[in-house]
């Protein structure tokens, strides 16, 4: 979004000052379980979805326990992961929405318009700025419904009073084992972080990891500059779990500032971005500035814990220049697609 005076804002409650008045009480952190849900065709309705949990045996997670939502999962070595702010502000909401849900579907995931195909990789989507009014529109997306679980489905365990937020689509191949949201305590705009854990195997020695994937909405404007550095180190705690093999946190940042450029190296966060072919911006050229208002940046970016024996992928953009039937942008924002594998292991010839 703008970094000032943006359109977005006048939908949002007033920000709180850098400085906090000294008589206001402080919000707590709020973490809390979801569960995940998919749907079932032989009940015709979404239902939640047993995960196992972090079970613990010292600190050996336990992965013996007899345990299953849909059968066997496939073992998975590799997910795609996209990241998309689909703007809460413009209207015609459930038009945007389909767009861009079938942009992902057939252009970016190549998974055919009949929905003939998985996605493959399995991929994890992760939404930010989904109106509430249009959560009933997604769960009735038929592509949605046989390929993906959802987390959550509902607004009730967004942060009080959010008129949007974030949602995440899982793969129903892939193996969730918790998930959990956290809602910002040092925020006045209704922020959280959604993150999904998910096993994934090594294929060549079946060794197991547990990965986090936040997707997260980090404050906006200036007055939210103090906050940003917090929210963010918040997420990435979910990457460094003594249960957890690191992970992704991706979303968009609001990075508007030059302090803002080094938000994840200063947490300890790898930028996937490595420059090169373009500058990397994903909001600024459509939408709502319009006529370059404000200057273009890339407030949409993808972090992960460096060092963990998985490779990331340099993002590319998705959502350029897509457009509703009607004419109108889907989104302000560029969306990032990239890919995570869990490394092979190294030969130990001489």
């Amino acid at each position: 979004m703008p970094m000032v005076n943006g359109r977005k804002e006048e939908m949002r409650q007033s920000a709180r000052s850098d400085e906090p008045d000294r008589d206001e009480p402080v919000i707590p952190n709020s973490l809390l379980r979801l569960r995940p849900y998919r749907f079932r065709a032989s009940k015709q309705s979404w239902k939640h979805i047993v995960t196992r949990g972090l079970k613990e045996k010292g600190r050996e997670i336990d992965y013996d326990r007899d345990w299953d939502y849909e059968k066997r999962k496939v073992p998975c070595s590799a997910v795609r992961i996209i990241t998309w702010n689909i703007d809460m502000v413009s209207g015609s909401h459930e038009e945007r929405l389909n767009a861009a849900l079938r942009h992902i579907q057939v252009d970016v995931l190549k998974c055919g318009k009949e929905m003939e195909r998985a996605p493959d990789p399995p991929c994890i989507i992760m939404l930010q700025e989904v109106r509430d009014t249009v959560l009933e529109r997604l769960l009735a997306d038929e592509w949605v419904k046989k390929w993906f679980c959802i987390v959550p489905i509902t607004r009730e365990k967004w942060p009080e009073d959010a008129q949007y937020g974030n949602i995440t689509l899982v793969s129903r191949t892939l193996d969730i084992v918790e998930c959990q949201i956290l809602h910002f305590g040092l925020s006045s705009m209704q922020r959280a972080a959604l993150c999904v854990k998910v096993r994934l195997t090594q294929i060549v020695t079946n060794d197991k990891y547990v990965l986090s994937f936040v997707n997260t909405h980090l404050e906006s404007l200036g007055q939210g500059a103090l906050a940003r550095p917090k929210q963010l180190e918040m997420c990435s705690r979910f990457l460094r779990l003594r249960e957890v093999h690191g992970g992704v946190v991706a979303g968009d940042m609001n990075v508007i500032s030059e302090e803002d450029q080094t938000l994840g190296k200063d947490v300890g966060l790898v930028d996937a971005w490595r420059g090169g072919h373009d500058d990397g911006h994903t909001w600024g050229y459509q939408g709502g500035n319009e006529g370059g208002k404000y200057p273009p940046g890339r407030l949409d970016r993808i972090y992960y814990l460096g060092g963990m024996g998985y490779k990331v992928e340099e993002p590319r953009k998705i959502g350029v220049g897509v457009t509703t039937r009607g004419g109108g942008w889907v989104s302000d924002h560029y969306g990032l697609e990239t890919v995570l594998h869990i490394a092979k292991p190294r030969s130990n010839s001489a």
